[in-house]
């Protein structure tokens, strides 16, 4: 009788060992089924010609990543989409403006007026955003207030969307660069 006592604690105690070092191996393991949701945020800005003409443009937009990146617009229509797959995330953008150095202005008076388009399309939801934004507004600007018109109004209007992890999204104006 002893021996059968003996014998069950050992198996019992056998199966507990075994499926406490099971259950231990199963934690370790990735998830099989990876998220899939993606997010894609696309801007295009709108210069006029006396913009491309007289000053140096530059776009400031977050990547995908997270990442401030700056690159310049040297026509009337900058285009870019952003695609994210890190939730939460931030993108937008904003433009930084300046005249050109040594840039001889000719004309009295310039149109500088800078627009923007920008939507987001997040998987399983409905992609919204707006058009015909502001960065700039001045039209017949006098060629001695164009300095300080840019200055002033460079890099100030940042527009863009907040992602949580769920993938809801907010407008945002409050994007650290």
């Amino acid at each position: 009788m002893k021996k059968f006592f003996y014998m069950s604690v050992m198996v019992l105690m056998a199966t507990l060992t075994l499926t406490s070092c099971g259950s231990d191996d199963k934690k370790d393991e990735p998830d099989p089924t990876p998220s899939s949701k993606t997010a894609v945020y696309e801007f295009t800005a709108h210069f006029t010609q006396d913009m491309v003409d007289v000053c140096d443009i530059t776009m400031v937009y977050k990547d995908g990543d997270g990442k401030t990146v700056r690159e310049a617009a040297k026509s009337t229509t900058f285009n870019k989409k952003v695609t994210v797959t890190k939730f939460p995330a931030v993108v937008g953008a904003k433009c930084e403006f300046k005249l050109k150095d040594g840039i001889q202005l000719t004309k009295d008076k310039y149109d500088v007026i800078s627009t923007y388009d920008h939507k987001i399309a997040v998987t399983g939801r409905t992609p919204y955003g707006t058009d015909g934004n502001t960065f700039i507004q001045g039209q017949g600007v006098n060629k001695d207030k164009l300095a300080e018109l840019l200055s002033r109004r460079s890099g100030q209007e940042m527009h863009g969307f907040t992602i949580d992890a769920d993938g809801v999204t907010n407008t945002t104006h409050n994007i650290a660069f």
